[in-house]
């Protein structure tokens, strides 16, 4: 049975007040998403997308990003699913391990660290911000756990991608590669949830002695590409992460 266009939108209210009461909502929804994701980056690395050294060059720019900005409410809405997801796991995890779930500034000034830094609280997260090299992060937690310390990263994802895991995806590897090396941790442990039904899966992974001297020689040899304006490596052009919708330095990225 097909439905007309009208019984479509009649079905979304029932009068002009609730009509007129959607659509203030709707555009506050999107006026928000159009201000947040218009914000130009900060001048610093990004290990979310530390896989790519190509974004890396262009914020540590200052590179402005595509102007082209997609107002996308349900992807905005699964992005604020995945956050509350977070909050409660962390929440969870802090009750159940108490002085084992470890303060990320304490942790920080437990000992020296190969550069200068500063931190905030916001929430159960720390918010870190490093001056050479260049670096914002705000890492899931740090926990300690059958007699070691853990970085812990928390992941969520729609039902589909989860059901098919068997192991942490390969651009969250790195992301972790990257939070190890500038806490001086050897390993994680990934907890990935089902966003649909809350299943949970955890996968351990272990950061070598060479796996941070290569992320610390990618940060010199970024840096040195901005200095010179000489482009670092794109991804290949066959990788699922490099697109116009995941990446907002798509277009121009071709035009080096």
């Amino acid at each position: 049975m097909f439905k007309s266009v009208e019984e479509i939108h009649l079905a979304r209210f029932n009068s002009s007040t609730s009509c007129s009461f959607l659509d203030d909502y709707e555009n506050y929804l999107d006026k928000t998403i159009l201000e947040e994701e218009s914000e130009a980056p900060s001048k610093t690395f990004a290990p979310s997308s530390i896989r790519c050294q190509r974004i890396s060059w262009f914020r540590l720019r200052g590179v402005e990003p595509e102007q082209e900005v997609n107002v996308d409410r349900t992807l905005n809405f699964t992005a604020q699913v995945g956050t509350a997801c977070h909050r409660v796991i962390q929440e969870n995890l802090s009750k159940l391990l108490g002085p084992d779930w470890v303060d990320v500034g304490e942790y920080l000034d437990s000992e020296e660290r190969p550069y200068t830094y500063t931190y905030e609280k916001s929430g159960p997260e720390t918010l870190i911000q490093i001056v050479d090299p260049p670096i914002k992060f705000a890492p899931d937690g740090i926990i300690k756990y059958k007699g070691k310390t853990w970085l812990l990263e928390i992941k969520t994802s729609e039902f589909g991608s989860f059901d098919s895991l068997t192991g942490p995806k390969s651009q969250h590897i790195d992301q972790v590669k990257c939070y190890c090396t500038l806490l001086n941790l050897d390993g994680a442990l990934f907890l990935y949830q089902d966003r649909l039904y809350g299943g949970l899966k955890c996968y351990e992974v272990v950061v070598t002695l060479e796996d941070k001297q290569k992320i610390w020689a990618m940060f010199k040899d970024v840096e040195d590409k901005v200095k010179t304006g000489i482009a670092p490596p794109r991804l290949p052009v066959n990788d699922p992460w490099c697109s116009p919708s995941r990446c907002r330095y798509y277009n121009k990225c071709k035009e080096w």
